[in-house]
């Protein structure tokens, strides 16, 4: 094995900028890089200058190499065809938006093309009817990314936003990787059929409230959060984010009353031993490859809704536990981590729910309970309450790392 040439591998993705539209369908990103192929290998001139660029596109987008031989190939004998399959799939204006980020790092490098490639670049801008707002933020925030204005380039990004134009902020950070821009809020109301999305660094000092109908969006968020959030019959989610909870004087930062949905994804939550995470009485709850830690007060999460899912997630430090689960609660919980909690039952699990529970391959260490079920604990043993190979490792008490599960062969149905 050609241990030194894997590591040299490995170095080169971890320092490739991962393209925002790495994770579409493998259609999409081919017919994607189609487009931006039209400009790097549409004559022989740019293909001279810009191959290795357009190669390292590929890579972002997570092309294979050999599909450039695709490309090419349509360019030659399919290019009509091709092109009106990819003008298609640039149907918003994130989209495009992005699309126009990766001409511009092209057209940048070009000297001998150059010409070539502005007209490339114009002709896309008529096909998707830009406007002249739109065209003028582009051009001078390629200007501003060329020279590595920050001032600049943040002075184009709000006044676009001014001009009641949007653009996601990880396109702005992947046009120019030096950007940075922070919001900051006061008291926040989202009222009814009103959206805030928050997809870049900001600080909230004071509570964020969610009426009946609104909708609280967190999407590539690095939140600092003075207060906490209640959700009144809204719409929460958290996408991609990262939250730190500098100061709540609540029991919980999430206060979550009547909701039919809520989604944590791919998000670290530090609640900073200032409170407890969430606390949910309706609906479900869905909670993937997340991270919550250092609860203090009350348990990380308390829920009495209708279903709740947490997979490939940890749990760290809960001063008061982690979860407790109550009323009519399904639960499933898959390949967790859980580390370091306290509680008189059930350091990091306690359930009195009356449904079924499935938990399984998951890992509880440095989970106490002053009296019973150092990591698990259910308040009664009956069929529907299943543990399958977890693992235990320094719970207390020790004879009693599990209370009250029932061992018998069982499959939960979700309804």
């Amino acid at each position: 094995m050609d241990v030194l040439g894997y590591l040299k591998s490995r170095q080169n993705e971890l320092e490739r900028i991962n393209h925002p539209f790495s994770g579409r369908s493998p259609a999409f990103r081919y017919l994607y890089a189609y487009g931006v192929g039209v400009l790097a290998l549409g004559s022989m001139k740019a293909m001279t200058e810009l191959t290795d660029r357009f190669d390292y596109f590929l890579e972002c987008i997570s092309l294979p190499n050999e599909q450039k031989e695709q490309i090419v190939d349509d360019l030659n004998n399919h290019f009509e065809y091709r092109l009106t399959e990819s003008v298609r799939i640039l149907k918003t204006k994130e989209v495009q938006y992005c699309f126009f980020a990766d001409l511009w790092k092209l057209c940048n490098l070009a000297v001998w093309s150059l010409e070539y490639c502005e007209k490339v670049i114009e002709n896309y801008i008529q096909v998707f009817h830009m406007s002249e707002t739109e065209i003028a933020f582009l051009r001078s925030f390629n200007d501003a990314a060329v020279k590595r204005d920050v001032s600049a380039a943040r002075q184009c990004y709000h006044d676009f936003r001014e001009a009641g134009f949007d653009i996601p902020y990880r396109i702005m950070q992947y046009f120019m990787p030096e950007f940075y821009d922070e919001e900051s809020y006061g008291e926040i109301v989202v009222k009814a059929g009103k959206t805030l999305r928050i997809d870049k660094p900001a600080r909230v000092s004071g509570d964020i409230v969610v009426e009946r109908g609104g909708s609280l969006i967190f999407d590539g968020a690095d939140l600092t959060m003075q207060g906490g959030i209640l959700i009144d019959g809204g719409r929460i989610q958290f996408l991609d984010s990262k939250v730190f909870v500098s100061e709540c004087s609540h029991k919980y930062f999430l206060d979550i009353r009547d909701a039919a949905v809520v989604r944590i994804e791919n998000t670290a939550v530090d609640c900073n031993m200032q409170c407890g995470f969430l606390t949910q009485n309706k609906g479900r709850l869905l909670i993937e490859e997340a991270e919550l830690l250092r609860s203090q007060g009350a348990r990380m999460i308390a829920f009495s809704g209708r279903y709740i899912r947490i997979r490939r997630s940890s749990f760290v430090q809960g001063g008061a536990g982690f979860l407790a689960l109550s009323g009519f609660c399904q639960t499933i919980l898959e390949k967790c981590d859980f580390i370091q909690a306290e509680a008189d039952y059930g350091g990091a699990f306690f359930s009195d729910s009356i449904d079924n529970t499935v938990i399984r391959e998951c890992s509880f260490r440095f989970c106490n309970a002053k009296y019973l079920g150092g990591a698990i604990y259910f308040k009664y043993q009956k069929l529907g309450q299943v543990v399958r190979d977890c693992v235990y490792g320094n719970c207390e008490p020790a004879e009693s790392a599990v209370f009250n599960v029932y061992q018998d062969d069982f499959e939960l149905k979700i309804r």
